[in-house]
This record gives C-alpha cells, sequence and structure tokens, in this order.
C-alpha cells in the first residue's frame, strides 16, 4: 500500500474479527514469547494444529521497524488535492482501463455473480497494490505478532495472529510465502488475515486461496468481500454534483441524509449539469476541499466503501478512479489552490479554542473528524464566513484572534 494510505489499513477489517482473542501484555524479549504462547492457545483453541503455531513461531522475534512505524503519527492531515491528486493519477486511470480490458470476461462474470461492476474492483486494485505492482515484503506473521504484543491494539492484532495461523494450517503455506504489508495486509487486495478467512473465494478450485498470484481468487476475494459489506447496485459509491446558488452549506454533510429525488428537488445536478437519478435512496452531499471545491453525492455504497477503508478520502478516491476507468469524466471543479493541510498540532490548538467558545464539547484529538467540523461550522456562522466545517488557514487566524 502507498506510504500515504499507510495509516488506513489498519481500519480496513476491523469490523470483521473472526473471533476475540486473549489480550496479552506489553511484550519484549521473553515477554514476546509468553505473548505468542498466549496467542497460540487461543489458536489452537479455534483449531489450529498446535505444529503449525510452534513452526510459524519459531525463533520469531519482534521486528523493531515495525514498532517504529505504528508509533509514527502523521504531523500534517492530507488535503483533498493532495491525496486524490496522488491516488488517481493519469498512470493510475490508464493502467487500470487496460487492466479492465485484459479481464474482462472474468469481471463481467464476477459482476453477474456478485453484483460488483468491474471499475470498481479495478479501483481498489490500483489504490491497494498499483494493480499488483508492490503487495509488500513483510512477514506477515512477524508482523501482526509484532503490532499484537508491543501495540495498543492487542485485541485486534492478536485475532489477526490468529488467523494468520489458520491460513498457514489450511493454505498450506510458510510463513516466509506469507508476505505483505508493514501491518499485515496481504495479496493483490491487501487483506488483513481475518478479512482473508472470512471473504477469501477459492475461485480456481485448486483448494487453495491464493490472493498473491491468482488474480482470479483475489478478484473474485475482493467482489465477494464488497458484497458481504453492503455494496448492492445500480447506483455508483458517489459522483461529482453542481450545487444550486444558495444551496445551505450546513446541508453538506455526511451527518445530513436525503433521498436523491430530495436533493434534486432542491437544484443538485450531476457536474456537466446532467440529472440525478430518480431514486429514493438516501444520500449525502459533502464539500471535501471546502464550498470553493467540488461537491459530491454519496450514494448508499459509499458506505460499504468505508467499510473496506474508514477514510473519506480514499473512498472518495475509488470512486473518482473506478468512473474513470469506466470511460466516465474526471472531476470538472478544481480544490482551491490556497488549501494546505493542518499539522495535528494545530488541529488541538483549534479544538481547545473552539471548546472554550463552548462550540466542540468531544475529545481533544489532533484529528478532524465530523464532530470538529461540526464545531467549525458553528463558528463559520458566528463570525460570517461560509459554513462548510473546512478550518482554512485563513479560518484558524480568525479563530486565533478570537477573545
Amino acid at each position: 500500500m502507498k506510504p500515504l494510505l499507510k495509516t488506513t489499513i489498519l481500519a480496513a477489517t476491523s469490523a470483521f474479527l473472526a473471533g476475540p482473542a486473549l489480550a496479552p501484555a506489553h511484550a519484549q524479549g521473553g515477554d514476546f514469547q509468553s505473548c505468542l504462547q498466549t496467542i497460540k492457545a487461543d489458536a489452537t483453541r479455534q483449531g489450529v494444529p498446535a505444529a503449525i503455531a510452534d513452526r510459524a513461531f519459531q525463533g520469531l522475534t519482534p521486528d523493531q521497524k515495525i514498532i517504529d512505524l505504528d508509533s509514527k503519527q502523521p504531523e500534517f492531515s492530507l488535503t483533498y488535492a493532495k491525496y486524490v491528486g496522488s491516488t488517481v493519477s493519469n498512470d493510475r486511470i490508464v493502467k487500470g482501463q487496460q487492466r479492465l480490458a485484459q479481464h474482462r470476461a472474468l469481471l463481467d462474470a464476477l459482476q453477474s455473480e456478485y453484483g460488483v461492476p468491474p471499475h470498481y474492483i479495478m479501483a481498489f486494485w490500483g489504490i491497494e497494490t498499483n494493480y499488483g505492482g508492490f503487495m509488500g515484503d513483510f512477514q506477515v506473521v512477524r508482523s501482526v505478532a509484532t503490532l499484537a504484543c508491543n501495540t495498543k491494539r492487542r485485541d485486534f492484532f492478536s485475532n489477526e495472529t490468529v488467523q494468520a495461523l489458520r491460513i498457514l494450517s489450511l493454505n498450506h503455506m510458510t510463513r516466509e510465502q506469507m508476505r505483505g504489508s508493514w501491518a499485515g495486509a496481504m495479496g493483490n487486495m491487501q487483506f488483513m488475515p481475518s478479512t482473508f478467512m472470512k471473504w477469501g473465494v477459492d475461485r480456481t478450485g485448486d483448494g487453495r486461496i491464493d490472493l498473491w498470484n491468482s488474480l482470479p481468487d483475489a478478484f473474485a476475494s475482493a467482489a465477494n468481500f464488497l458484497r458481504g459489506i453492503g455494496w448492492k447496485p445500480p447506483l455508483p459509491a458517489a459522483e461529482e454534483v453542481f450545487l444550486p446558488q444558495g444551496f445551505p452549506l450546513d446541508q453538506a454533510d455526511t451527518t445530513v441524509e436525503k433521498p436523491v429525488r430530495a436533493w434534486a428537488q432542491m437544484g443538485v445536478k450531476k457536474a456537466g449539469n446532467a440529472a440525478l437519478p430518480s431514486s429514493d435512496e438516501p444520500s449525502s452531499i459533502i464539500l471535501p476541499a471546502g464550498y470553493r471545491g467540488p461537491a459530491f453525492i454519496l450514494y448508499p455504497n459509499f458506505k460499504a466503501v468505508m467499510n473496506w477503508n474508514r477514510s473519506t478520502l480514499y473512498a472518495l478516491s475509488v470512486a473518482i478512479l473506478a468512473q474513470q476507468i469506466a470511460g466516465g469524466p474526471p472531476v470538472v471543479q478544481a480544490p482551491p489552490a490556497d488549501d494546505e493541510p493542518l499539522s495535528r498540532d494545530t488541529v488541538i490548538d483549534m479544538q481547545n479554542r473552539l471548546a472554550r467558545l463552548t462550540l466542540y464539547t468531544d475529545e481533544v484529538d489532533g484529528l478532524l473528524g465530523p464532530k470538529t467540523r461540526s464545531a467549525v461550522r458553528l463558528y463559520q456562522k458566528q463570525i460570517g464566513m461560509p459554513a462548510d466545517g473546512h478550518p482554512t488557514p485563513a479560518f484558524v487566524r480568525r479563530l486565533q484572534q478570537a477573545r
């Protein structure tokens, strides 16, 4: 997975754990071996032969590089322009179109079976591993065991370690063969071990699920996963829209849902002025770069994409890339050139100032989430700025000058 997405793979499958695992203590040295034995006990209760676990854990040590990567928090949050611009490149669009044509028969068959359009599978493939170009070279068992025994997310990664052992047992693999990202995501589609176990498909019928070397297995597993986490035809995940003059900006938020036809009645149209679908499906409008940037309508399938990865910008990138792989238009409205990322310290300061104004009551965590954006919108209304919930550097300066 690309570096800018490194934090997102951890959330991709957290809703689909196969079952609770015992939580070992923070572990190094001898404590690490004790932690492994706790995980082994849980694995054997789930049917993993003890010999498989022993072989996988033999000589295993924690990987300091993984601990370092996990402890690093990005100083800046990426803007819409930076994130989407890096993820939806011309090269990735062209390659996606080529790969779609190359695998059209298989992808069409999967669409008939699972209901997932081919261009969406290609978009996920392109974003996750650049069409199989880089799937990671960390030993998955060592990665997830290190994270289980040396981070605060013990339950999650203990379970991932158990599921990795189950994969070794069922797929007749060695730990050296099972490689992936530093956080344990594997194969063409970067499945965590628990996702592999729950949604993996042996499309070739050879008795093994091979997400590294078998594209039929990888694509079928992706389609099965998407259907399982909520994908339903026929609407896409998201589309760019044009908002009418005077559109109430406080309605452009993921917490506001209306039937698609209700937005149409308010004057919202697709970019290019085509009509929105005649649908009663619930949908939202968002402004990821503020009111000066593009607007998007989010259909129910956007939630399915978010269930794959909990980043809004990731999900938007999937929708935008998929549309262009399918031959659709690029995003029309450019983001504002002066939009800048905010550092974590800046967001913390902003949250504290909004809290003193009694506009923000949630945790001060430095994360620009929905509750922070809601507080930003309230203050924007107070000072007469467009209430889009998007904290620009100009907004931050106004807030810092407030008494």
